[in-house]
């Protein structure tokens, strides 16, 4: 190849390459880098840090060596036609930069942890250094020629050298063992051979980027030939190589050594013993003594088996370990030879423990204890060491350790203690707990689950008047007096239960009959399994206390602790009073009872919180809405009786009403939010109404009975009929509720089907009456009697119970059809509706939830559209599916058709019937096929009598529809015939 030098052409120098010193090159680098990579992972194996530092130093030169021979072998090879000598002193240098690389390459190695920041600081410290190293021995060459360098290609050589060397240091890394030294392995070979590849990749493309130019000079060139420096660099490999596999083997021989000195050492002390017990022996004893030698050979081979042996010299340092000591300290023997015994040493023994056992053996000739050493993983064991000195020609040489491992024991020993302190501890508390239990100064009553009484102290028979034995089976209930409503114990046990506790004042009755006073704690206990397992009631008497408070304790006993309104006890005292009045003045009295509407929905939707504070804001304006010297008081959740005094005219009392219902039903805020509630009222005049106070209690009940089914919001005046009628339709819901106890309830179906493709989308469940006498009796007879009434909750569940049975039959015959059932508000509103449905659904178990429907009526949906929106997604969440039914004859806006999770809506019959006639109702029908479709709902018609009616339907984009048109309700039984007959009108298909 030619170049230009100094502005001339000149042809550069032809050089050849000897294959067989090129593969020589090659091997000394591979046989190096798989030397030095052996010496990296002896040096993890050893004990004390100056062997792993001198090991990693060995194997740093042994690196740096290998590259730079593989170099110079590789210089060799290179034939020139001129004469090429080396400088000495150049070339020496020329190993320094792989030399410093190669240590720190070497320590990182050692590292416990790899990580590819360590690698890549390796890899860019190892391969420039061998092209450093290359450069610089380059500049070594004495010849009459210049050298000139492709920069391209040198940077590729570095650039070839960083990659392969990561790449071995990779493969290196995962074949190193950290805890026991390997000699050969797979890995170990490939990590060697990518090392000597990089080291040689690197010089052989870094001298295909050099031209050598010939130059005339007339300087004497003194350095030294090749073929000294080949025998230099050779005679330095092998010397290197030697070395390298000689170290290990004179380690191991050491160890050897060791390990048979320390063995001679416990036959010479065994030997030792036998000597002396046999010179202490006359010779007629010379059968004893070979059967003590037996049993002392015997026992060392125990010893071998079970114990842990090891032989020190005087400094500590270990010349031998058996078997089991390596086993249990987790130390290879070659880890253990030649390191300190303190290798062994836990932190649990003080700084004078072992000055004081070296004083104890060589006053006694031998020590023994228990202590805890520490093991190669950082564990802690226990064992039972003895101590004995070693002597050689009565001068000590070392001592001999015999250990029993009794980790165990030790752990078994702490367990066995720390149950004994904590049964100590148990012991000294239920002490103390008796002690306080007995001699406190406040009452305690211990009962179980069921509140019936286990346990009480000495000063509830003090307070009480009733001993142990007369306490104990009994429950709480049995010292109630009549103090406190049951609302009132039933909030107490819904606070303890749910809270685990309540605290405040109660009136107890003593056992002489007195009604007393008393601050009382009542706690739940619950076992392990969170369960209440027991209560314990502690209390104080405060009678004393109370008696400068009579008269607010009287309060208590006559008002309403909600609303502090009279209560049931003050008003019958005051009605009695107010009927002798009446009787003496010859006037009138009122009797009203008032109920609030919708309360329970607010507790159900806010709970009792809100509702509390409604309720007092309620009372609040209720009273002062009355006159003076008139009484309202609270006698149970809702319920309200006012009695007004001293009326002449029946006007007096009705403006009275009109204000009470005008002050309950404006709104109020509590806790930002806006209620709205109405009150529903009863009223009877007295003389005209001549009954006694209960009597007249109990006909304005019936009175405001009548004022919710005008529709609430409204007062209605007893009389004598409505008597009558009310005990008339109490007699009719008796006997509603015996028809379904007799069984005579039988459910109905009507198709259900898609007009366009004739297929039966499913049927809807109708209840009918088949009485004894009458037959067939019609819903509307006896539907609204029960309407909010509880008998219509159990008749709702037959229904879907039923139903559900009903699809299990068809199901076993190979027919899937889905019924939708009708759900009440009534029955919808309750707390417990999901609960109640769910254990429905469970009791049909082949039954899939989603072939039940729940039809709800739009208007009841309306009546707290918050809880009724919940309550439908509870239900969605088990699988069934809802409907709106009787859609347009409510007042629901467009909001709450979006919110509510129905997912078909049903068109009343009462706007199908006339839609071919009244334009009104055809509008209303396509208008809510719109929103239908508009919100993504399913929609089907009911009411459709006639072809015309489902030919205008399609139309109109309704394809789903019900009624006479179609099919008449039939029992189950017909339902088969009919599904075998069905034809849709051709009109219809599409």
């Amino acid at each position: 190849m030619n170049h230009d030098y100094n502005g001339i052409t000149v042809a550069a120098l032809t050089t050849t390459y000897d294959l067989k010193l090129v593969v020589l090159s090659m091997l000394i680098a591979m046989l190096a880098s798989f030397s030095a990579f052996g010496i990296v992972e002896r040096s993890m194996s050893a004990s004390q840090q100056s062997q792993k530092i001198l090991w990693n130093l060995f194997g740093a030169l042994m690196m740096s060596v290998g590259i730079w021979a593989m170099h110079f072998i590789a210089m060799v090879s290179l034939t020139f036609p001129i004469p090429v000598s080396y400088d000495l002193a150049t070339t020496m240098v020329s190993i320094l930069p792989v030399m410093f690389a190669s240590s720190i390459v070497m320590w990182l190695m050692t590292l416990k942890t790899f990580s590819y920041y360590r690698l890549l600081i390796a890899g860019l410290l190892l391969g420039p250094s061998i092209g450093l190293m290359h450069y610089i021995a380059m500049g070594a060459m004495r010849l009459q020629a210049v050298m000139v360098h492709d920069m391209t290609l040198v940077y590729l050589s570095i650039l070839i050298a960083v990659i392969l060397a990561m790449v071995a240091l990779k493969i290196q890394y995962a074949a190193i063992n950290q805890h026991q030294y390997q000699f050969i392995t797979k890995k170990h070979l490939v990590s060697a051979v990518v090392m000597g590849l990089a080291s040689s990749s690197m010089h052989y493309s870094a001298m295909t980027a050099v031209h050598f130019i010939p130059q005339t000079t007339d300087q004497v060139i003194d350095a030294v030939p090749p073929t000294t420096l080949a025998l230099i660099v050779t005679v330095v490999i092998l010397v290197l190589l030697l070395l390298t596999m000689l170290i290990p083997h004179l380690l191991r021989y050491k160890q050897l050594v060791n390990s048979l000195n320390a063995e001679v050492l416990v036959k010479a002390e065994i030997l030792h013993e036998l000597d002396h017990r046999s010179k202490a022996q006359t010779e007629q004893d010379t059968q004893a003594v070979k059967a003590a030698q037996a049993a002392l050979l015997a026992q060392k081979a125990a010893m071998d088996e079970h114990s842990l042996v090891s032989i020190t010299d005087v400094k500590g340092t270990i010349n031998y370990a058996n078997t089991k000591f390596c086993t249990v300290s987790g130390y290879s023997q070659e880890e253990l030879i030649g390191a300190n015994h303190r290798l062994l040493n836990s932190k649990q023994q003080p700084k004078d423990y072992w000055r004081e056992m070296y004083l104890i053996i060589s006053k006694d000739g031998s020590w023994n204890d228990d202590i805890c050493n520490l093991a190669k993983d950082g564990q802690e064991y226990w064992v039972n060491t003895t101590i004995i000195p070693l002597y050689v020609d009565e001068k000590l040489s070392g001592y001999t350790s015999i250990r029993t491992d009794i980790t165990e024991h030790k752990k078994s020993e702490k367990k066995l203690k720390l149950a004994n302190e904590e049964k100590d501890k148990r012991a000294a508390e239920l002490a103390l707990a008796a002690i306080v239990f007995s001699h406190t100064r406040e009452g305690i009553i211990i009962t179980d689950a069921s509140a019936s009484i286990i346990k009480v102290n000495n000063t509830f028979t003090e307070v009480t008047g009733y001993s142990h034995q007369e306490a104990v089976g009994k429950n709480l209930r049995f010292f109630q007096s009549d103090s406190q409503s049951a609302e009132f114990y039933a909030l107490m046990w819904q606070a303890v239960n749910s809270k685990g506790y309540w605290v405040g004042t109660i009136w107890n009755r003593r056992k002489n009959g007195e009604v007393y006073p008393e601050n009382l704690t009542l706690s739940a206990v619950k076992n392990a399994a969170s369960e209440i397992s027991h209560y314990v009631a502690l209390y104080s008497d405060i009678t004393e206390l109370n008696k400068t408070h009579q008269s607010q304790l009287q309060r208590m006993a006559h008002y309403d602790d909600l609303t502090d309104l009279p209560n049931r006890t003050l008003l019958a005292q005051r009605l009695n009073q107010a009927i002798l009045q009446s009787n003496r003045q010859h006037n009138s009295l009122a009797v009203a009872f008032i109920d609030l509407d919708d309360l329970k929905t607010v507790n159900d939707a806010h709970g009792h919180h809100v509702g509390d504070e409604l309720l007092i804001i309620i009372s609040l304006r209720m009273k002062e809405a009355l006159r003076e010297g008139d009484t309202l008081a609270r006698i149970g959740g809702d319920e309200f009786v006012l009695v007004l005094t001293d009326l002449t005219k029946t006007e007096e009392f009705n403006k009275i009403l009109e204000r009470l219902l005008l002050v309950v039903s404006a709104p109020v805020i509590v806790d930002d939010l806006v209620l709205n509630v109405s009150a529903s009222i009863g009223v009877t005049q007295y003389p005209q109404d001549e009954s006694d106070a209960e009597i007249l209690i109990r006909h304005a009940d019936q009175a405001m009975y009548m004022a919710k089914k005008s529709g609430k919001n409204c007062y209605h005046l007893f009389d004598s009929a409505l008597d009558d009628a009310v005990n008339l339709e109490q007699e009719k819901i008796n006997n509603i509720s015996a028809v379904l106890d007799k069984g005579e309830f039988v459910l109905y179906y009507q198709p259900k089907v898609n007009m366009s493709t004739g297929e039966v989308v499913g049927v809807e469940a109708l209840i009918r009456w088949q009485h004894p006498i009458r037959g067939l009796v019609p819903p509307l007879d006896f539907l609204p009697l029960i309407e909010n009434h509880a008998i219509s909750l159990d008749i709702g569940e037959w229904v879907i119970d039923t139903a559900l049975s009903q699809i299990s039959q068809w199901q076993s015959i190979g027919i899937t059809l889905p019924i939708s059932v009708n759900i009440s508000a009534y029955q919808l509103q309750k707390t417990d509706f999901v609960e109640r449905l769910a254990t429905l659904l469970a009791a049909h178990p082949d039954v899939s939830p989603h072939l039940l429907e729940l039809e709800v009526l739009e208007t009841s949906a309306l009546n707290d559209i918050n809880y009724i929106i919940a309550t439908m997604k509870s239900c969605i969440s088990l699988g069934v599916q809802f409907a709106l039914d009787d859609f347009g004859t409510g007042y629901s806006s467009l909001t709450y058709l979006r919110r509510l999770p129905a997912s078909q809506i049903k068109i009343d019959q009462s706007f199908i019937r006339d839609m071919l006639i009244d334009p009104d109702d055809l509008a209303i029908v396509k208008g809510v096929v719109s929103l239908a479709k508009a919100f993504q709902l399913e929609v089907i018609a009911e009411g459709v009598e006639t072809v015309e009616h489902g030919t205008e339907l399609l139309q109109l984009g309704c394809k789903l529809a019900q009624g006479y048109g179609i099919a008449r309700p039939m029992p189950a039984s017909a339902v088969l015939t009919w599904l075998d007959s069905w034809q849709p009108d051709s009109a219809w298909l599409s």
